[in-house]
Formats: C-alpha cells, structure tokens, sequence
C-alpha cells in the first residue's frame, strides 16, 4: 500500500478530518464584513459630498435688495394704520369754532336735558358732546356731535335716526323748506364717533369737525 492510501485511511494524516469547517459561518462573515464596507465607502462619500458644499454667500446687492423691501413693508404698515385709525375730536375748541363760524340766530346750546328729550340719549351712554339743538320746533337746524361709549354707539346711533325719520315725515306737510334741510341732513358713525348735521351748509359744519381733530 502506498503512502497515498495510508494517509486516506489514517485520519490523524489528514489535517481536515477531526475538525470540521464551518463553511457557513465563514460565508456569513465574509458577508458582514462586506456590508460594512459598504457602508463605510457609503459614509465617506455622502460625508466628501457635504464637504464639497459650500454655504452660500449673500451679496451685497442681495443684502440692499431685503433691506428696502423690508422698508417698504413697514412704511405700508404705517400708512395703513394712519388711515385706519380714528383720531381724536377735540371738544374743548370745536363748540367755540362752531359758534365762531355758524350763525347761531337759529340755534340753542344743548345740554343734558336736550340731549334726553330730542334723541333719548342720556348722559351716561356718552363721553363727549357737543350738541346745538333748533330754537323752535318749526325749525330743522340740529347739529350733534357725540363720542359714544362703545357698547352704546349703535344704540345712539339708531336713537338718532328715528328723530330724522319722524322730523322729516312732520315737516314734509307743512314746512317743504325744513323738510329740504332735514332731508338732506347727514348722519354717520366713524368708530365711537357719531355725526348728526341738518344744516343749509352742511359741507361748512364737516370742515369744522375736520379741523378739530388732534
């Protein structure tokens, strides 16, 4: 027998027999090493690929270009507020420029006790007034300026529209002329503000009204 059947029969001969190869693990390894490879070349790309960008450098056209238009957007904030807001009436001056400018022949300084009986306002629904009410009742010229509590401006409001309404239903059969004022009269509200003008010149009274805002 030659020494090549001697080392096939005899297992100490042979360096494989007596332990067994896990193929299978070895394979697995193999396969997690290489997965981890992968991952790593994966990391090390995306990590050169972050180092390559380079963060963006605003000009200074870009820069002047932001700062004008944020400029622009607080001047209109501005003129929007201006036009939206309800100033001040000056009551202090705006009855002496009244008396001052308007033939007072036809009128009466109102008061609290006018101001119940004509329009059913009473003093604790308002602020401020400034009220010229007609020395006879055959007459239309009313000139009423009110700043309102808030919770009592539609209220007054309508009070004071139900006087016009029943004014100009009296003078309408029997004085055409007063019906003329009365119906042309002009009553509106401005935020707290109400205006109530039956006046010839009535474009006269609203400049009056204008020039006493602070």
């Amino acid at each position: 027998m030659d020494n090549k059947d001697k080392n096939k029969k005899n297992p100490a001969n042979d360096p494989n027999q007596g332990q067994g190869v896990n193929y299978e693990q070895t394979a697995r390894l193999r396969i997690i090493k290489s997965e981890e490879i992968e991952a790593d070349l994966k990391g090390k790309t995306i990590k050169n690929k972050l180092n390559k960008i380079k963060p963006m450098k605003t000009s200074s056209i870009y820069r002047k270009k932001y700062l004008v238009l944020a400029l622009v957007v607080v001047l209109i904030f501005v003129l929007a507020y201006q036009l939206v807001k309800v100033k001040n009436l000056d009551f202090a001056t705006l009855g002496a420029n009244i008396e001052k400018k308007v033939s007072m022949e036809n009128f009466v300084k109102g008061n609290d006790l006018s101001l119940r009986k004509l329009y059913g306002i009473n003093k604790i629904e308002v602020e401020k007034y400034t009220s010229y009410v007609p020395k006879s009742n055959m007459m239309a010229n009313e000139i009423l300026i009110v700043k309102a509590k808030p919770e009592y401006a539609d209220a007054i409001l309508a009070r004071i529209q139900k006087r016009v309404d029943a004014q100009s239903k009296s003078f309408k059969n029997y004085a055409p002329d007063q019906y003329k004022i009365m119906s042309s009269s002009v009553l509106k509200k401005k935020g707290d503000y109400i205006y109530f003008i039956s006046y010839e010149n009535v474009d006269l009274i609203n400049k009056i009204i204008k020039a006493n805002y602070e």
